[in-house]
């Protein structure tokens, strides 16, 4: 049985839906739960109502486990620090991060969209997950240990219509969770991101049908998310869908694509081949975009043999340690 214990978790969003159920299932495992909620409504138009972090906490507490509240509002940086500092200081330490807090906008055409709803989504999601992640990063670079688990959407994989800023939120922090990954990697720091599908308040509003009630309760999404907690969690730098029983992996890649000499490249041309770009026979998943530009770079490399010679000598120049390294996007 994968356990907790002696474990310090934080979540965000956690008095309500798929975070509270983080939350109660962790602490149940032996885990030490902060759990932060502003307690704002769904679309983070309110906030600073601190009973349904309370709640949870107190539920947590009673059934003789160890639980904080922490009425925090992530959008601010400072609030964030001080609560960090006040989990470290009441359990010794920090060693899983669970960004689960999210606000989104009614539906709407594009055309009708509005700035107010984007800067307060971006608020939360974004500004949010990067204050809590740059506040707790710190203590897992100490420790050489960390988990960081992002909650994505298959909105922000790819796209839902009228959720527009919603969207461009959960997909802000795809490459954050990527970039976290190849740096923690040598502290034993692990970072991975959760797109969920769970019958909630939060998601009836959304408009997820109302059969996902019987087959997605949010503890089919915390299932995995306690396993990307754990510490023999096996992946870093990935991204999963997951709802109802279901787990699949998300990934981003590239096709084997073109690469033309010199003058040969004009629009007709690319038109010509354009079939050979959009083919998915072949492809790469770079984990960072420095393998990305690796693979570029070789493309090149093979049509150009001044590139070539010229990348070589770079490489030696450089080193060993720049091994595998292309250019940069």
């Amino acid at each position: 049985m994968l356990d907790f214990k002696d474990r310090v978790v934080l979540i965000t969003g956690a008095g309500r839906g798929i975070g509270r159920q983080h939350a109660l299932f962790l602490a149940s495992r032996g885990a030490a739960v902060v759990v932060n909620d502003f307690g704002a409504d769904l679309r983070g138009e309110t906030g600073g109502d601190a009973t349904f972090a309370e709640a949870v906490a107190e539920e947590i507490n009673a059934a003789g486990g160890a639980a904080m509240a922490a009425c925090c509002d992530i959008g601010e940086a400072e609030a964030v620090d001080c609560m960090i500092a006040d989990v470290v200081s009441r359990f010794g330490q920090l060693d899983v991060l669970i960004h689960n807090a999210s606000v989104f906008s009614k539906p709407t055409a594009f055309a009708e969209a509005r700035s107010q709803n984007f800067d307060r989504i971006m608020r939360v999601n974004v500004t949010g997950g990067w204050n809590v992640a740059t506040a707790a990063w710190p203590h897992f670079l100490k420790q050489q240990y960390g988990r960081i688990i992002m909650t994505g959407s298959g909105a922000g994989y790819f796209g839902r219509r009228g959720d527009h800023a919603y969207s461009m939120a959960k997909a802000a922090l795809m490459p954050l969770t990527k970039a976290l990954a190849a740096e923690g990697m040598s502290a034993g720091v692990k970072s991975n991101m959760v797109g969920p599908i769970a019958w909630t308040d939060n998601a009836q509003t959304q408009g997820i049908p109302k059969i996902m009630e019987t087959v997605a309760p949010p503890i089919r999404v915390t299932n995995l998310v306690a396993v990307l907690a754990h510490e023999d969690c096996p992946v870093t730098g990935e991204m999963f869908h997951c709802g109802g029983g279901f787990v699949s992996r998300v990934f981003v890649g590239e096709t084997n694509g073109v690469a033309f000499a010199g003058e040969d490249m004009t629009p007709e041309a690319l038109l010509e081949r354009m079939g050979e770009v959009m083919s998915t026979d072949r492809f790469q998943i770079p984990a960072i975009s420095d393998h990305s530009g690796a693979h570029l770079s070789a493309a090149i490399a093979a049509v150009n043999p001044a590139f070539a010679a010229a990348l070589v000598e770079a490489k030696r120049t450089r080193g060993q340690s720049d091994e595998g390294r292309g250019l940069t996007d």
